[in-house]
């Protein structure tokens, strides 16, 4: 709808701005980068905190799948831009890491990575990005549902759903904009909780405090690195780092005694209204002519974002998952091709009546693989990564850990 009231639709055959004035659109622009701090921020907040023990026993499969998915969306995304969209179709080689960023990244993560690609001269990327990102949507539950059907259609393939989803349930694209970060809910609070500060207005200080730690890292980092002679974070967003200071500020709280302040309710609602102006504002103001422009390279990358997060899950989640790969295996695919909240509604597909431990091991997931891809610092580093090798040794460097990572994978379950 945004895009049908703005300038590059119904501006563009009126002559006008559209429905939507100028100085708004400028204001979608900036929003998020900025709203995506929020975001990430939300992540660790509102969290019990186990010991590192618990959250690998239970997520390290989860663990190793997503971060196979994360670098071979890298690797063959490069590789996809050096072999065949930059001689062919004249993309940028910028443009290696688009696939991670837009699937498992998501609009916030290209967005957040506007301000870095616009420097490096391929504001492009950034528009292509939210395409895909739109696109993944949609993969994401359609896919997501017809692996479901297969699998209760293959008697090889063992689901704890025993009938096929409903047509309603897998077009149910509305359930993806379930919190992407309500993977627990808060600790029980004691009973003298009567603090004089609104859950909501707790919620905002904890977030804030996040991001206020996240900058300062980022700073010292500027200032530290500065002074031996890089200026690799001069460009370097601040999203990857909120997760840190969010988590930060949960363990202070946890430790103080006073993890029931931080209403893991409240701090949702407020990431998932963050998440909704992001999303509405990157889609509002990404440029239909850029993608108009790309359609080949919509094309190609859908298809092998799809057909890569496909074959994992049929050929490698049964051989690094334990019991219930499948289940498990789904949350992986969901978040590989759009968000956290598109892995709970695909585990939720395929075990309704919640008889594994998915969620538990799928929330625990996000404690280790969030704060580095799909979003988090290794997502971020891709960039000036590619601006310093190039995408195909990017390309080479990632195709080699994703072989690490299967034969550790393949080991470990072994």
């Amino acid at each position: 709808m945004i895009l049908l009231i703005g300038p590059q639709m119904l501006g563009a055959w009126t002559g006008t701005n559209g429905l939507i004035p100028h100085q708004v659109l400028n204001t979608w622009q900036s929003l998020p980068g900025l709203m995506i701090n929020i975001v990430f921020a939300a992540i660790m907040l509102g969290k019990t905190l186990p010991s590192l023990r618990d959250i690998w026993g239970q997520s390290a499969g989860h663990f190793i799948l997503g971060s196979i998915l994360s670098f071979g969306q890298f690797a063959l995304g490069a590789l996809a831009v050096v072999l065949i969209l930059t001689p062919v179709f004249g993309l940028t080689d910028l443009a290696g890491s688009i696939i991670e960023l837009s699937f498992a990244g998501g609009h916030g993560t290209i967005a957040g990575m506007g301000p870095l690609l616009a420097e490096a001269g391929a504001p492009e990327v950034v528009d292509l990005g939210l395409g895909l990102a739109t696109i993944s949507m949609i993969t994401g539950i359609l896919g997501g549902s017809m692996l479901v059907r297969y699998a209760l259609s293959k008697e090889s393939i063992p689901v704890a759903r025993t009938t096929v989803p409903t047509d309603a349930e897998d077009l149910d694209l509305h359930a993806v904009r379930v919190a992407p970060v309500d993977v627990e809910a808060s600790e029980e609070a004691p009973e003298d909780t009567d603090t004089g500060i609104s859950p909501v207005t707790a919620a905002f200080m904890f977030i804030g405090l996040a991001i206020a730690i996240a900058i300062l890292i980022l700073e010292l980092l500027r200032l530290v690195v500065g002074a031996l002679g890089s200026d690799i974070f001069e460009n370097f967003p601040l999203f990857p780092f909120t997760v840190i200071g969010g988590y930060a500020v949960q363990a202070v709280m946890t430790r103080a005694g006073r993890a029931h302040l931080v209403d893991r309710a409240a701090v949702s609602s407020i990431a998932v209204l963050a998440l909704d102006f992001l999303i509405a504002a990157a889609i509002g103001s990404m440029s239909l002519a850029t993608l108009g422009a790309n359609i080949p390279a919509l094309v190609i990358l859908t298809v092998i974002a799809v057909i890569w997060s496909v074959v994992v899950v049929l050929f490698l989640a049964p051989r690094i998952h334990a019991a219930n790969w499948f289940e498990h295996a789904m949350a992986d695919f969901g978040q590989s091709q759009g968000n956290v909240a598109t892995g709970f509604v695909l585990a939720d597909m395929a075990d309704p009546g919640h008889k594994t431990n998915v969620a538990n091991a799928y929330g625990y997931k996000q404690l280790t693989y969030e704060p580095i891809l799909g979003g988090g610092l290794i997502t971020a580093f891709s960039i000036p990564m590619i601006i310093a090798w190039g995408s195909l040794a990017f390309g080479i460097a990632c195709l080699v850990i994703t072989v690490l990572l299967i034969v550790w994978g393949l080991r470990r379950r072994g």
